[in-house]
């Protein structure tokens, strides 16, 4: 699903397309991560992860009430579907039920559709940018 959802959104140009999905390989081994994933009658059709909110370049301890959502991705031909929602309100919903007070997340700068996902969820941009993505945040 992230490939798919990746190569969709940059239509087929996705100069780091092989470390990225080695990433996430090694990232869905992480025990600290949790994941959810969006199924239509028996097939997946999205994905979400999220995780502890971990200091400055991930480094250091779990900041306390933090949570980091990494990834959300739904199949290109699901888009506009209300799956991406969804998966977003479960991610939410279980941060809140881990005791997570504050969100927050990376999306790249050019992805308008993410950006009116976050918004609707109430997430603003914190001003922050790093390599070609910008952070927002969400006070539970």
């Amino acid at each position: 699903m992230y490939e798919r959802s990746n190569i969709a959104r940059r239509k087929g140009v996705w100069p780091e397309r092989s470390a990225r999905v080695e990433w996430v390989r090694n990232h869905l081994r992480d025990p600290a991560a949790w994941f959810l994933v969006a199924i239509d009658d028996g097939t997946p059709v999205g994905m979400a992860s999220a995780e502890p909110l971990l200091g400055e370049g991930k480094k250091g301890p779990p900041i306390p009430g933090g949570c980091f959502v990494n990834l959300i991705f739904v199949l290109s031909e699901r888009w506009g579907e209300g799956i991406g929602g969804t998966l977003l309100d479960a991610v939410l919903a279980e941060a809140k039920r881990r005791g997570s007070s504050h969100i927050r997340l990376w999306t790249e700068e050019d992805n308008e559709r993410s950006h009116r996902l976050y918004r609707s969820r109430g997430f603003s941009p914190t001003g922050r940018v790093g390599d070609g993505a910008g952070e927002w945040a969400l006070e539970l």
